[in-house]
């Protein structure tokens, strides 16, 4: 009996034993579950296989040896692993290649639909009255070119001309002078003109529209600079080179290498002793902002005439200079621009390797004297960032003639930089100074002609500042003159220029010509103020309307009114005056009857 009762122990803990064995891969295949991220339409089963399971699960247990029951049950479970595991893969597999092959087919279906649209039968409709039917432009060229080329762009060009009278402040005219941009005002200092060499520091507010002079405090230049650089550097404006007054004695206009720095809130300039290499003196040269702290000089002339090749950056932080030998040929009067992330926005480094930038530079004059019209970019070491040499861009298009003295602003929204005026060595459209526009696409290497709108005023040796969608224009000459200084405004944005388009075509009839202003506007003009200059009323580029400041409240003040003054009259000097005219025509007033009679006959 006691054998017997062990029996039933023996075979309950050989059921134990193969309960718990069997607990084992169901664990392992839960947990190949959750790594597999299979559906549960992996582990249904169908009622086919639900016998099968049970008859194997019978079988297995009629085994006798638990070390045997437990190697079947384990292939068993290896095998179901394996065909799931397998059929989780077709299944993405398939879901891959039908993803796959439906983009495929769009992508088809749209180049198909756009290749033939023009080529379509177009039906018949029968339009009720007022009604419109939109119809989409035919093709000229095939898609992936015009993917490539950018759209066409339209400049609108206007000016702030300000009349002169004894309350306004206007400048002189101006060339080669020096143009900043602080929060909302426009700096302009230097320049040469009939007078010669400016020395005067100006301010104009861009919201009130009002020339001011400034008064600096500390050390300035004192003969005044013209064809000298500028560059922001946080709060400040650094000037480097120019040149001053022509001297008699050495028959020459001396160029400088000094540095001076003017403090925009304190109003207060610093002449800057910077140690590191030698710089030549130079004038006619370019500047631009490179990083935060530098500050890079390319080109220009010396007091010899001579044309300079150099490249020289300036540690504005550590007042340190470097010149780098950099392979390029001699240029001035040229333009360069920095299209990377400017300066002033990034935030301050602290390393000393010079980040590289994208640095363009565009025209000016050869050793030669000739004017050139390629299209420039610096390029560096990779390890060091040291600038090696200025390779010319290989462009596609109609690009602008060979020019200097020209300006050129990067129009981020655009991704593009424009050209603006310059001074040909031959004459188009009966002037030498260009008053076209250029825009060059260094991602695409394409130039394209914008189209120019309102005034057309050709000019060279001009001032540039931008102004998010405009571009701020000052000064210049233009058909072997001076002109106005007035400060014009390019509009880029090109929602503004159709509308300023539409609103002259509108208000003048649709003449396009806004070049020449109406004889009535003319007469107006000149009976408008007695302070009005010859030159502001014989000037052919005149703008239609002259604005002004518009306040947007009406001012009112509760003080009384100001008494007027009484004009004193000198009682003593007008009594002298009749006497001396008394005596002087005494014998007329004794005779006084005699004199009638002769003039009676």
């Amino acid at each position: 009996m006691k054998k017997l009762k062990q029996l039933p122990q023996q075979q309950q803990s050989m059921r134990r034993s193969s309960s718990l064995v069997t607990v084992q891969p169901q664990i392992e295949i839960i947990h190949f579950e959750k790594n597999a991220s299979l559906t549960q339409s992996t582990f249904f089963k169908t009622f086919t296989e639900m016998p099968q399971m049970a008859a194997f699960t019978h079988q297995v247990s009629r085994i006798p040896s638990p070390k045997e029951r437990l190697q079947v049950q384990l292939q068993h479970n290896k095998k179901q692993r394996e065909t799931i595991i397998n059929q989780s893969r077709e299944r993405q597999e398939n879901a891959m290649t039908e993803a796959l092959s439906l983009t495929q087919k769009t992508k088809f279906r749209n180049y198909q639909k756009l290749k033939r649209r023009d080529q379509s039968p177009k039906k018949a409709m029968e339009l009720k009255p007022q009604q419109k039917v939109f119809q989409l432009p035919k093709l000229d060229a095939p898609i992936e070119q015009i993917m490539d080329t950018p759209t066409q762009l339209t400049f609108y060009f206007e000016s702030q001309r300000l009349t002169r009278d004894i309350r306004t402040f206007k400048p002189s005219f101006t060339e080669q002078a020096a143009f900043t941009l602080f929060n909302d005002q426009l700096y302009l200092y230097g320049g040469i003109g009939g007078d010669g060499v400016r020395n005067q520091m100006l301010k104009y507010d861009i919201k009130f529209q009002i020339w001011q002079v400034v008064q600096g405090n500390g050390d300035h230049p004192k003969q005044g600079r013209a064809g000298l650089s500028v560059v922001q550097y946080k709060n400040k404006f650094i000037y480097f080179g120019g040149c001053g007054q022509f001297n008699p004695k050495l028959k020459l206009r001396e160029c400088t290498n000094s540095i001076y720095e003017y403090t925009v809130s304190t109003m207060t300039w610093e002449k800057i002793h910077p140690q590191g290499d030698y710089i030549e003196p130079r004038r006619q040269h370019r500047a631009c902002l490179v990083g935060p702290k530098w500050m890079l000089v390319y080109g220009g002339i010396n007091s010899n005439e001579e044309v300079l090749s150099d490249t020289a950056v300036y540690n504005m932080e550590k007042q340190v200079w470097k010149l780098f030998k950099v392979k390029s040929p001699p240029v001035s009067c040229h333009a360069i621009v920095n299209i990377s992330s400017q300066g002033k926005f990034q935030e301050t480094m602290t390393t000393d390797i010079m980040p590289s930038d994208n640095i363009y530079s565009f025209g000016g004059k050869d050793v030669e004297g000739n004017s050139v019209n390629y299209m420039r970019k610096l390029t560096y070491c990779s390890s060091n960032n040291t600038p090696l040499s200025w390779d010319i861009v290989e462009t596609i298009g109609k690009g602008p003639h060979p020019m200097h003295n020209h300006t050129i602003e990067y129009l981020r929204k655009v991704q593009g930089i424009a050209v603006i005026g310059g001074l040909r060595d031959f004459i188009v459209n009966g002037t030498l100074e260009s008053d076209e526009y250029y825009i060059f696409y260094p991602n695409l290497n394409i130039w394209q002609q914008v189209i120019a709108e309102g005034l057309k005023i050709p000019r060279c040796a001009h001032s540039t500042v931008l102004l998010s969608s405009k571009i701020a224009v000052f000064g210049g000459i233009g058909s072997e003159r001076y002109l106005e200084p007035d400060v014009g405004f390019i509009e880029t944005d090109q929602q503004q220029v159709l509308s300023r388009v539409t609103k002259d075509r509108i208000m003048y009839n649709n003449t396009p010509n806004l070049e020449e202003p109406s004889k009535l506007e003319f007469q107006l003009r000149k009976k408008r103020s007695m302070f009005y200059e010859e030159s502001d009323v014989s000037d052919g580029y005149k703008p239609f309307k002259i604005t002004l400041r518009k306040t947007t409240q009406a001012r009112r003040s509760y003080l009384p009114n100001p008494q007027r003054k009484k004009v004193l009259m000198r009682y003593d000097i007008m009594i002298g005056f009749v006497k001396k005219v008394i005596h002087d025509n005494l014998h007329i007033l004794q005779n006084f009857e005699k004199y009638l009679e002769r003039k009676i006959i």
